[in-house]
């Protein structure tokens, strides 16, 4: 007898090898496969803009990379209290001095932009439906920085917005980028802060934006939410806030993207640099 429900890892037309440029952009599960991509020394940039979980503020944040003339200062930066604070940007890059601000995004913003440009694979996580707006602004936010939530308005975006908005970006991809493929993959996370209704119907709007979405031809699907929510489907896979997977369940997901995305001989250097890390991270005891 079979007691759960066995997702097989999808094909794709194409696989990545270690000579390959991945760039990682959404949610908190991008951290977490950028990370994988990371200790098995791929040439892989995550999150440049850090954690963001709504599809317009990833959009956003693609566009910026793509025509970083683009980033207006005045409309973006903030100063709350004794920080400032980037609307575009996760709260890592808050400082108290706006020079070192505003050098630091800067760096990022110009060393992100030359890395997309030579990206061959891009994996795209959304995280939620939900966004908030910056009243005073009439400004979707990536984070809103512990400001009084007065001054926000809280709002679902709708599938026809988020498909709006993304096909003028994978054409500018396109145009920039011939070569390049673009995975998507909504995050497994559960974000019951928004109520366990709210976050169903949330992960459904972005499931139907995704499908609009992919071509197959040069955006893809990833079903990194479906082996958490039907294949694995049990709290021991998640974390002790019972909304994040926990290292297990990390770990099948990295099972799987490995089985579906990389060519033989990568796996086998992979085999190998696991083991040199172990090596490399052995506590001696004396």
């Amino acid at each position: 007898m079979q007691f759960r429900t066995t997702i097989p890892a999808p094909t794709y037309p194409f696989h990545i090898s270690e000579t390959d440029t991945v760039m990682l952009v959404g949610s908190c599960f991008s951290d977490n496969m950028g990370h994988y991509f990371d200790t098995h020394r791929f040439n892989v940039c995550s999150n440049p803009f850090g954690v963001l979980f709504n599809p317009i503020s990833i959009d956003r944040a693609l566009r910026f990379m793509l025509q970083p003339d683009l980033f207006d200062k005045n409309r973006y930066f903030y100063k709350y209290r004794d920080l400032w604070v980037s609307f575009a940007h996760h709260g890592r890059f808050s400082k108290e001095n706006f020079e070192e601000f505003e050098a630091n995004i800067d760096e990022n913003l110009k060393r992100s932009a030359d890395f997309l440009r030579g990206t061959r694979y891009l994996f795209v996580t959304f995280g939620t439906a939900f966004c908030y707006k910056y009243i005073p602004r009439d400004l979707i936010v990536s984070n809103c920085h512990k400001i009084p939530n007065h001054q926000f308005e809280r709002m679902r975006l709708d599938v026809k917005k988020i498909v709006s908005q993304w096909n003028t970006t994978l054409q500018l991809l396109k145009e920039a980028c011939p070569d390049m493929k673009v995975i998507f993959t909504v995050s497994p996370v559960r974000h019951l802060g928004d109520g366990a209704h709210e976050n169903a119907l949330s992960k459904s709007v972005l499931l139907l934006a995704v499908e609009k979405l992919v071509d197959n031809e040069f955006t893809y699907y990833f079903p990194a939410y479906e082996y958490l929510m039907d294949d694995l489907r049990d709290y021991r896979f998640y974390a002790k806030d019972l909304t994040h997977p926990n290292d297990m369940a990390i770990s099948y997901l990295e099972e799987k993207l490995t089985e579906s995305f990389f060519t033989e001989e990568t796996k086998l250097r992979m085999v190998e640099i696991e083991k040199e890390n172990r090596f490399l991270n052995h506590r001696k005891f004396r």
